[in-house]
């Protein structure tokens, strides 16, 4: 008689976890030593120095000290820095490492996680702030988790599909890494929360995944001054959603 094999019930939480460890594992498997060519790291490439992290000091080598001295708490980690171009750049600047960076961060998964910590970054400063929000996070979980971003997002792919439901925009998750005067470039179709009453914490009645181009576009105007301001189709729509969530809500209709 053939024995049954064990199952293992592994809570969603945690198999999300071990999705995006194995998705990390798989692409930097790809680009091992985070270069184009991975049989060349990336520190075979260009000439390497090492600045103090808060003087901007050059060190000898990698530490503060030489001898590095048995206490390590007084250790001090320089940044390592890199000659392109004939100017001292840091990792993120150089043009294999934002090509690294684009294929690990331009993932779903990815930007899963992104939005969860942004959603806790936003309302620590709210705390910090003294700012009064209605509710609590929702999607806060531990860990690299983003299951509960995802269950949400999901439902509601599976109503509208994979497109914002305002602007009918496909969704993306592109991160071009591209380094312009230090500041990244913005991609208008890529998944974004948006809130839909800004007094509002990100619950799941809420939040609403949108393009990014119209969650900047709305910014925090009434529906009111929406309408002026986007009058057509995506007024329409946006105001559906918005009774279908809010049903007795008067704010701005």
């Amino acid at each position: 008689m053939a024995k049954r094999s064990a199952g293992i019930n592994i809570p969603g939480c945690q198999r999300m976890y071990v999705k995006t460890v194995l998705e990390k594992m798989t692409q930097h498997s790809l680009t091992s030593g985070r270069a184009l060519n991975a049989k060349r790291p990336i520190t075979a490439l260009y000439k390497v120095r090492y600045v103090h992290p808060k003087t901007g000091v050059v060190l000898e080598n990698s530490f503060t000290d030489k001898r590095r001295p048995r206490d390590k708490t007084k250790w001090v980690q320089g940044r390592m820095q890199f000659l392109y171009d004939n100017e001292w750049v840091f990792r993120e600047e150089i043009p294999e490492e934002r090509e690294y960076r684009r294929g690990r961060e331009s993932t779903l998964t990815f930007f899963m996680q992104k939005i969860k910590h942004s959603m806790r970054d936003i309302n620590k400063s709210w705390k910090e702030q003294g700012r009064v929000i209605v509710g609590e996070n929702e999607f806060e979980e531990i860990r690299d988790c983003c299951a509960k971003v995802r269950a949400h997002f999901d439902k509601q792919v599976e109503r509208y599909g994979y497109k914002c439901p305002i602007t009918h925009i496909e969704f993306t998750t592109i991160r071009k890494n591209e380094m312009i005067k230090h500041e990244k470039k913005k991609i208008v179709s890529n998944i974004s929360p948006d809130r839909l009453f800004d007094y509002i914490n990100y619950t799941k009645q809420n939040v609403l995944f949108t393009s990014l181009g119209w969650n900047l576009a709305k910014q925090n105007y009434s529906l009111e001054d929406m309408e002026k301001l986007f009058p057509g189709e995506f007024i329409e729509r946006y105001k559906k959603i918005v009774m279908e969530r809010f049903p007795n809500s008067k704010d701005g209709i």
